[in-house]
Formats: C-alpha cells, structure tokens, sequence
C-alpha cells in the first residue's frame, strides 16, 4: 500500500506509540483472542508496515484490520494518547479505496442505513409477519426466531411495532409551550424499530418544560459508512443532516443512541451553532429537573455504552438520574466499562467473537442479581438482550429514558402526570 500525501496525518497519530502494551490490558478482542496483532498495539503496527510497504493489503490482513469494536477502551487507558480507533477508521478508508468496500458492507451502509425512511413500508410490513419467525422473550421487547436467519442466526430480533417515531408524534403529541425549544436527533434504531424509547425521551424533556422537534428529513448520522472505511456515503449523509440540523431554529441537539451522540459531537459538532446533548447529559447538567414521583420497586444495574463512556465521557450523569426513581435498588456491575461486543457491523460480520465478548460482559450484569439492565443505547440494547436470553436470565433490558418516563407516569394533556 505506497504511502500518499494525505497519510501524513495517519502517520502523525502513529507515533506517539511507544508499544508499552497497556492497551493489552483491556482490550476485549485481545481477550478474546489472545494474539499479539489482535491488540490494539499489534493493530497500530500492521497499519505502519503497510504504509511503510513492507506488509502486502492482504484479505487475511484487511480481516485483521476489521476485527475492531471501535470502542475506545484502549484510547480511555492509552498513557501516549494513541487514538486507535482513528488509526482504524484512516486504514479501513485506504484498504477500501484499493480494493473496495466489501458488499455485506455495502449492502448494509450505502444501500440500506441511508434509506430506511423509504423502506419503512418493508419494515411495517415485517412487523406483520414477525409471529412466524419467533415468540416474544422476557429479556425486554425481543423475539426469539424460530429458525436460523440469514446473518444473524438465532439471536434475538427486535420486535417490530410497524411505526416510526415520526408516526407515533404525528399521533400522539399535543403542542406545549416550553421554557427551551430542542431538536431530538432519534437515530435508525430509535426512529424505526424503537419508536418507543423517543416517545419516552419526549415525554421526559416535555414534562421538564422543554419542547422537541423531531425533523422528519433526519438521515442515518453516518457512523456504519465511517466505522466501513466508506467516507463518501458517510460525508452524503453528513451534508444531508448538517442541512437539517441548521433549519430547525433549536437551543440545543438531543440524542438517545450514544454512538449517534459521539458521531454528531466530533463529525457534526464544530459546524453547528447549537451544542450537542446526551438525553442524560441534558437533564443532569442543563436543566432544573422535576423529580420523578412513581415508585419503581426494581433492582437495575446500569451497563455504560462505550461510545457514551469512552467517547463522550458521560458517566455520573445516568447514574445519578437513576437513583433520583423512587423505590429503585442501583447495583453497579464490576467493570462498568466493559464493553458488551455489539461494534454495529462488528456483531454481523463477526458472530462468534461479539458473542464470546458478550458472554463475559452478560456474566458479569447478572451477578448483579439485577432484574432490569439499563443502558442508553439501541445496540447495546439489543445486543445485551440476546446474552441474557442465551444464558437463561431473566432480567430485562430497558432504556434509561423508558425508566425514567416509567416513574413520572402517563402524561395528561395539560403536560402534568394524570
């Protein structure tokens, strides 16, 4: 692969690497695998041998290359401040710019992410059939198939409810008037298979005196194109959304997917004049919040999303608006920041590796002895939702905002609890 002009950055973030082997330490694929080009530090050499030449992009390599969560959990404990995850990602762009993108990616982020508002009646119409691939699981809003699918097997799928979240406010919101007027930046997971978990981030903010706007013309934020190596797709949709974001005369952008959130912060961020909020982050750090009422009478633990914890450097803030829920029992698992194996394309493209770094991050949550896993992303979600199934827990996985909306109870139209 011979070095070009724009590598020069690509080397610049390779440097500061002293190979002291810390990321060794917490890198669950390395863990799992247990091989020296496994670890982070291996990563970082193979990509300087091949802008050196001295390694061929070979496909054993570039499957080498792809056997990354993009977790940042090797940033979060780099003593030299490697980013990694950007050393990946700059890789991922040059292997595909010589050999492509691979087509199960291209098939999932050129041709599908980017148009799920025009697919939707496919998805209504999966909804419609669901019971014939599987039963609901007591694992949260899950269905066992019946039968191995294509890509994923027989891990669980969401249900499908066959509405988006933009269908469910056309039906169900009433216009108030807030002290703050906020734009909700759903996502894919939440706007088309869980709607359920925007209506409850709306709800939360709306009973807190903050009026959303949900933009209809919001598009996937990208990350599944940039995390490919694919920075075409990923700047359309970029360019799509900034357009958005900039007409919609808001305070401030919400998010409820933490890998959305750290997408729009780093990639969207520096070119909006409105700052970028984690649901969490927002009511904890800039707003006066009305305490929830309803008793909970739940044992939760709280699994932390790596791009909310890692990326974003959100912790306290969920935590602290979970012990706000009356009657709620907190148990706080062992290693909070350990990531649950889902990567988006990751968990596809590699099944048994996302399963195996699952399985210890699902251990670790049921010696909780919690009955609710709460977390702050879809993918988390689900991916945890598909361990506790597999290993015969009970628990169930929920957003933090469905808990939250849980304990302020229904919403009367007046905007008061009923």
């Amino acid at each position: 692969m011979p070095m070009e002009r724009k590598d020069i950055d690509l080397i610049k973030e390779l440097m500061p690497c002293v190979r002291c082997g810390q990321c060794r330490s917490v890198c669950p694929v390395f863990h799992a695998k247990g091989v020296e080009s496994d670890a982070p530090r291996g990563k970082v050499a193979i990509v300087r041998a091949l802008l050196e030449g001295k390694l061929e992009p070979t496909k054993s390599l570039i499957e080498k290359l792809d056997q990354c969560l993009l977790c940042r959990t090797c940033v979060q404990d780099c003593p030299s401040g490697v980013r990694v995850d950007r050393i990946i990602i700059a890789a991922r762009e040059r292997l595909a710019a010589l050999r492509g993108v691979p087509l199960r990616k291209k098939v999932l982020t050129r041709w599908l992410m980017p148009n799920l508002n025009r697919l939707q009646p496919l998805i209504a119409l999966a909804s419609r059939i669901q019971n014939l691939f599987g039963g609901k699981v007591a694992a949260g809003n899950y269905r066992r198939p019946r039968f191995r699918l294509p890509l994923i097997g027989k891990r669980l799928l969401p249900h499908l409810t066959g509405q988006t979240l933009h269908t469910l406010v056309r039906k169900n919101r009433k216009t108030r008037k807030g002290t703050q007027r906020v734009l909700f930046f759903s996502g894919c997971m939440i706007t088309h298979v869980n709607p359920g978990i925007g209506e409850a981030v709306m709800e939360v903010l709306e009973r807190n005196g903050v009026d959303v706007v949900v933009p209809r013309e919001q598009v996937c934020c990208g990350l599944p194109s940039l995390a490919a190596g694919d920075r075409e797709t990923f700047e359309g949709l970029r360019q799509q959304n900034l357009k958005v974001l900039r007409e919609n005369d808001c305070d401030a952008i919400i998010t409820a997917c933490a890998s959305c959130g750290s997408t729009l912060k780093e990639h969207y961020g520096p070119e909006l004049p409105m700052k970028i909020y984690d649901f969490s982050e927002f009511l904890v750090d800039q707003i006066k919040m009305s305490p929830p009422l309803l008793r909970v009478e739940k044992t939760v633990t709280y699994h932390d999303p790596c791009h909310l914890r890692k990326a974003q450097k959100i912790k306290d803030q969920p935590r602290s608006l979970l012990k706000r829920i009356p009657g709620l029992s907190f148990h706080d698992v062992k290693d909070p920041d350990r990531c649950c194996g889902f990567g988006g394309t990751f968990s596809l493209n590699h099944p048994s590796l996302s399963q195996q770094i699952n399985d210890t991050t699902v251990k670790q949550l049921v010696e909780t002895g919690a009955e609710l896993v709460v977390t702050s992303c879809p993918g988390c979600m689900l991916h945890l939702a598909n361990g506790l199934y597999q290993c015969g827990s009970k628990a169930q996985v929920v957003h933090l905002a469905e808990l939250l909306a849980a304990s302020y109870g229904p919403m009367a139209e007046d905007g008061e609890t009923e």
